[in-house]
């Protein structure tokens, strides 16, 4: 006899909305940390008097996130290794191949 306790596509929406906490949690703590070096960057920016404030603020609001280096290779994102970020890459994987419990 099988018996079914729970929808599975209840499950795992409810799994997937898990990862997401966890996903936005880590981007909270990451942008927490991540805008003091970026307020620091466009202060120093602003400060030369040839640069327009308005390219100070576009030019540095992606700071922190990963780019391409000059020879094509990526440059990681800043933060990454954060102990709720480590987590969220992990659950995010866990349920991407289907190992959540």
């Amino acid at each position: 006899m099988l018996v079914v306790w729970g929808n599975p596509a209840l499950v795992f929406a409810d799994q997937a909305s898990d990862v997401a906490a966890l996903e936005a949690e880590c981007e909270a703590e990451r942008e927490a940390k991540i805008k003091p070096l970026r307020d620091v960057e466009i202060a120093k920016c602003k400060a030369d008097h040839n640069n327009d404030p308005g390219y100070c603020e576009r030019f540095w609001k992606d700071y922190g996130n990963s780019m391409r280096g000059a020879h094509g290779g990526t440059i990681p994102r800043m933060f990454s290794d954060l102990p709720i970020c480590v987590a969220a890459f992990r659950a995010r994987k866990a349920l991407a191949d289907g190992d959540v419990r």
